[in-house]
C-alpha cells in the first residue's frame, strides 16, 4: 500500500466530475472510487519561505539526504529533512513516491511551527509519503508520519493512502493537520483496522481542519483517551465504515463544522467521559442501504454517552439517517423529541441536502436548512470553508444563525451560483470572411441583471448589462490572427467572473480539383470526359486547364464540369486545373490519367450469372459481352453473349426477379433489359449523358432503374409504384456505384473518385466510409464476390486485362483474377 502525500491547489472545482445525485449515500459511494483524482481540498498552498527544505525525488532531479535540502540539491526523503528542520521552516514536498514513515523528533515554538507542506513547484504530480514498508528487520511501518513528544507541528496540503493511521499523535501539543486528503487509509490487510488520524494520549491543543477523509477503515478522527483541547473543524468526512469523528474519554473537544457522509455507525460520537464538549454546525447524513453495514447495524448521526452530557451543547447541526433516530443522546435514541426531552439541538435541521459531485463535491445544492444557519458564534469556527472560500449571505434565504448570520451548516459554505460562459465561432460570411458570432450563458440567482464587459480581443470592447447584450452578436476583425474574446461580469453582490474563448480567424483556404471519367464512344478509344471545381469565400473568376497532353491550356471564365477529351495514345497524362478568385487568389487541383491501349471500347462489368452463385467478372465492347464464369486465377469458362452496339452502356440487375443478373445496355435515355425469355423490353428514363445504375431499391426481390446524372452528381430512382427520388452525392467526375454494402437485401449507393481511387460508400445509417484502393487508371466495379448476399467493390486493371476484388469486410483475401 501507498501513502499518497500531495499538494492541495486552491482551486474548489476540482471535485470528482459525476452528475450531481440527490442521496448523500450514492454520491459517497461514487466518490470513494474516485477520491484520489477529483477530491482535493485546495487551501492555501505553503510558499517557499527564506529558509524552507526541499524534499524531491522525482525521476531526473538531483537530490542527497547528505546534503542542504536547497530548491538546487534537495533531500531525497522527507525523513533527512524531518531530522535536521528548525523551528518555523517549511519542508516543502515535490518528487513522487516516498516508500518511508516519517517519525518527527523536532518542535517548532508557538508562532513558529515546523510545516511539512506539498511543493508548489510541484504542481501536477502526486507527492506521496509511503507505508506498509518493510524494513532491513521485517518490521511493517504502517504510519506516514509519526509526531510523539514534540510540539508546535503543521502537516498540510498533502495525500494520504497508508494501512494505518496516515498520522499518529501521541503526547505532543499544538499539532495542526489541515487541507490533507486521506484516502482509503486504515485498512491495511493482515492489520487492525484504523482510522485515517488519531490523536492519542499526552495530545493537547490539537487542531485537525480542512481535511477530506474517504472510506477510513474505522473512524475519519479518534481522539482517545487523555487527549485535550481538541478542535475538529470544517472537515468533510465520507464513507467511513464505522463512523466519522470518535471522541474517547477525552472532555472539552470541539467538533464544529463538519460535513460527514455515508457511515455505518455514529457520524459524530463522544464515548466515555468527554464532558464538556461542543458539537455545533455539523451536516450529518447516512443511508445504510447503500453502505456495506454488518447485518442490525444502523446510523446514528450524533451519539453523546451518559459520562458525556455533563455541559456539553449539541446545535445548529443538521442530521438525517434515512428512518433511524438521528440522535442518541445519554444513550437514550431521539428522533423529533430531542430538544425537548434534552434541551439539545434547539436550532438543528433535518432534510437531506442533494451534494453537488461535478463542481464543488459535498457542497449541499438543493436543501436550504443548512443555508445561512450556522452558529458563527461557535467555539473552532473557521472564516473559510474546506476549500478555503470565504462565508457569504445567501439573499435568497432568511438568516437563521448566529453572528453576521452568514455562515452554512456543514464544511462547506455555499457561494454566490453567478455563471457566465462566452463561446465563438466564424460565420462564414461570404462577403465578411472574418466575421465571427458570439454566444452567451449566464446565470445570476442571487443578484439579477449583472453588468459586464465583452473584449473581442483586438482593442474593441462593448460594456452594459448583460440581458442588453443581444447574443448572438457578430463581430468583423480587421485582419486574420488568433484572439480571445473575453466576457467580464459583475452582479450587484460584487461577485465578478470571467470567460474566455480562443478563436483562430482565418480566411478558409481556396481550393481546387480536377478529375476524369473514361468515356469511351466508337472512334474515340481514348476518350476522357474531365470535370473540376474550385472553392473560395470569394467569387471565382478564372480557370485554367492544362489536359497534359500537349493540347493548348484553355483559360476562361467557366468551371470546364463536362469536358470530352479524346487523349493521342496510350500513356501517362497528368491534367491540372488552376482557379483565381476575385481577390487574386489561387489554387490548383491536379490527377494522372493511364491509357493503357487496351481493345478500344472496353468496359468492366460484374454480375451473378447464375442463381446461388458468386457474382464474377466479364467484359463489354460494341454490343458484346464476355462473362467469366468464376473469379479464381486460373482458367475459367469464358460466355460470349451479343447484346447492344458501339457507344451503349452496359448495365446489370435482376430484372425478373429470378435471384440472377439479366443483362441491358443504356443508349442515349433509354434502358434495354433482355429477361429470361430472351425478349426484350425498352424503357425511357433519364436523358443522354445519363449513366445507369439500376438497382434493388424497393427491397422487393426484382430490381429498379436508376440513373445517377453526372452534371449535378445526382442519383435518380424509379420505383414501382410510379414515383421518382433523387439523392446528390460525389462529383461531376465522379463514377456512380450501386450496391448492397450492409447486406440487408437492398441497395445503397456510392461513388468511386478516379483522381485519388476512393471508394466512398453511403450506408443505411447515413454514413459514408471511404478507402483508397488500385491505382489511378484503374476501373471500378461492383459485385458479391463471396455470395454472401453483401456487395463489395474491386477494380479493374487496363493493360493487364485484370480484375483486383476486395474481401476485406469478411476478413477474407482479396481475389486476382484475370479476363483471359
Amino acid at each position: 500500500m501507498i501513502i499518497r502525500f500531495t499538494e492541495r491547489r486552491h482551486i474548489p472545482s476540482l471535485g470528482a466530475v459525476e452528475m450531481p445525485v440527490r442521496r448523500s449515500t450514492v454520491l459517497a459511494a461514487a466518490l470513494a472510487g474516485a477520491a484520489v483524482v477529483g477530491a482535493a481540498l485546495p487551501v492555501s498552498v505553503a510558499h517557499a519561505e527564506v529558509g524552507a527544505l526541499y524534499v524531491d525525488n522525482a525521476s531526473g532531479v538531483r537530490c542527497s539526504d547528505a546534503g542542504a535540502g536547497t530548491q538546487a540539491l534537495p533531500f531525497c526523503t522527507v525523513q533527512a529533512a524531518a531530522d535536521v528542520v528548525q523551528p518555523g521552516q517549511t519542508v516543502l514536498l515535490g518528487g513522487t513516491a516516498y516508500d518511508e514513515q516519517v517519525v518527527l523528533t523536532r518542535s517548532g515554538t508557538p508562532g513558529n511551527p515546523i510545516v511539512f507542506a506539498g511543493s508548489p513547484a510541484s504542481a501536477g504530480r502526486s507527492v506521496r509519503v509511503g507505508a506498509s514498508l518493510s524494513g532491513a528487520s521485517g518490521r511493517i511501518r504502517p504510519h506516514a508520519f509519526v509526531v510523539n513528544g514534540v510540539h508546535d507541528i503543521t502537516i498540510r496540503n498533502l495525500d494520504f493512502n497508508t494501512a494505518q493511521e496516515a498520522v499518529l499523535v501521541s503526547g505532543s501539543d499544538r499539532v495542526t493537520i489541515d487541507g490533507n486528503l486521506f484516502t482509503g487509509v486504515g485498512g491495511g490487510a493482515g492489520l487492525p483496522v484504523s482510522p485515517a488520524v488519531r490523536l492519542a494520549a499526552g495530545t493537547t491543543a490539537a487542531t485537525v481542519s480542512r481535511n477530506r477523509f474517504d472510506g477510513a477503515g474505522t473512524f475519519g478522527v479518534a481522539v482517545d483517551a487523555g487527549v485535550a483541547g481538541t478542535v475538529v473543524t470544517t472537515n468533510i468526512v465520507n464513507g467511513s465504515h464505522a463512523g466519522g469523528i470518535s471522541v474517547t474519554d477525552a472532555p472539552g473537544t470541539v467538533v464544529t463544522g463538519n460535513t460527514v457522509a455515508d457511515h455505518c455507525r455514529n457520524g459524530i460520537e463522544l464515548d466515555g467521559a468527554s464532558s464538556g464538549a461542543t458539537v455545533e454546525n455539523n451536516l450529518v447524513t447516512a443511508d445504510p442501504a447503500t453502505m456495506s453495514c454488518e447485518a442490525g447495524v444502523h446510523p446514528v448521526a450524533i451519539a453523546v454517552s451518559a459520562g458525556s452530557t455533563a455541559g456539553t451543547k449539541a446545535d445548529y447541526n443538521v442530521v438525517v439517517t434515512a428512518g433511524y433516530p438521528p440522535y442518541l443522546w445519554g444513550g437514550t435514541a431521539y428522533g423529533s423529541t430531542f430538544t425537548a426531552a434534552t434541551g439539545q439541538g434547539a436550532h438543528d435541521g433535518g432534510t437531506e441536502p442533494c451534494f453537488d459531485s461535478v463542481f464543488v463535491p459535498f457542497a449541499p445544492t438543493c436543501d436550504w436548512a443548512v443555508a445561512d444557519a450556522a452558529d458563527a458564534l461557535a467555539p473552532g469556527r473557521l472564516s473559510t470553508d474546506v476549500y478555503g472560500r470565504p462565508r457569504v449571505d445567501d439573499p435568497t434565504v432568511p438568516d437563521k444563525g448566529t453572528g453576521d448570520g452568514h455562515d452554512d451548516i456543514g464544511a462547506v459554505e455555499v457561494q454566490d451560483p453567478f455563471t457566465v460562459q462566452v463561446d465563438a465561432y466564424l460565420t462564414g460570411n461570404p462577403n465578411q470572411p472574418l466575421e465571427i458570432g458570439i454566444g452567451m450563458t449566464s446565470s445570476s440567482p442571487w443578484a439579477p441583471s449583472p453588468t459586464g464587459t465583452l473584449d473581442f480581443g483586438d482593442g474593441k470592447s462593448m460594456s452594459g448589462p448583460l440581458d442588453g447584450f443581444r447574443f448572438p452578436l457578430r463581430h468583423v476583425y480587421d485582419a486574420p490572427g488568433n484572439y480571445i474574446v473575453t466576457l467580464t461580469a459583475t452582479d450587484s453582490l460584487g461577485l465578478t467572473k470571467k470567460s474566455t474563448y480562443g478563436l483562430d480567424v482565418k480566411v478558409p483556404p481556396m481550393t481546387a480539383s480536377v478529375g476524369t471519367i473514361p468515356y469511351v464512344a466508337p472512334g474515340h478509344p481514348y476518350q476522357m470526359m474531365v470535370g473540376g471545381s474550385a472553392s473560395s469565400l470569394w467569387p471565382v473568376t478564372s480557370y485554367r486547364l492544362d489536359l497534359g497532353d500537349g493540347t493548348p491550356v484553355s483559360v476562361g471564365p467557366q468551371n470546364p464540369r463536362q469536358l470530352l477529351h479524346d487523349y493521342p495514345g496510350r500513356g501517362l497524362y497528368t491534367v491540372s486545373l488552376q482557379a483565381t478568385d476575385s481577390r487574386g487568389r489561387t489554387a490548383t487541383g491536379t490527377t494522372q490519367v493511364q491509357l493503357n491501349g487496351d481493345l478500344p471500347g472496353d468496359l468492366p462489368v460484374a454480375g451473378k450469372w447464375a442463381k446461388g452463385r458468386p457474382s464474377t467478372v466479364g467484359m463489354f465492347n460494341s454490343g458484346q459481352w464476355v462473362l467469366r464464369d468464376s473469379n479464381t486465377a486460373g482458367p475459367a469458362t469464358m460466355t460470349t453473349v451479343w447484346l447492344g452496339q458501339a457507344g451503349d452502356l452496359p448495365t446489370v440487375a435482376d430484372w425478373d426477379g429470378a435471384g440472377h443478373d439479366q443483362l441491358g445496355i443504356y443508349r442515349q435515355g433509354v434502358f434495354a433489359l433482355r429477361h429470361e425469355s430472351g425478349s426484350v423490353t425498352s424503357v425511357p428514363f433519364g436523358a443522354p449523358g445519363d449513366v445507369p445504375v439500376p438497382g434493388y431499391w424497393d427491397h422487393n426481390g426484382h430490381a429498379q432503374l436508376a440513373i445517377y446524372r453526372p452534371s449535378i452528381s445526382t442519383f435518380v430512382v424509379r420505383h414501382d409504384d410510379g414515383s421518382v427520388s433523387t439523392a446528390a452525392l460525389g462529383n461531376p467526375w465522379d463514377v456512380p456505384l450501386v450496391g448492397d454494402w450492409d447486406g440487408v437485401g437492398h441497395t445503397q449507393m456510392g461513388i468511386y473518385r478516379p483522381g485519388d481511387n476512393t471508394f466512398a460508400l453511403r450506408h443505411d445509417n447515413g454514413s459514408l466510409s471511404a478507402s483508397s484502393y488500385g491505382a489511378i487508371g484503374d476501373q471500378p466495379v461492383v459485385g458479391d464476390w463471396l455470395g454472401k448476399g453483401r456487395s463489395s467493390y474491386g477494380i479493374f486493371r487496363r493493360g493487364m486485362t485484370t480484375y483486383a476484388l476486395r474481401n476485406a469486410y469478411a476478413g477474407q483475401p482479396d481475389s486476382v483474377t484475370k479476363l483471359y
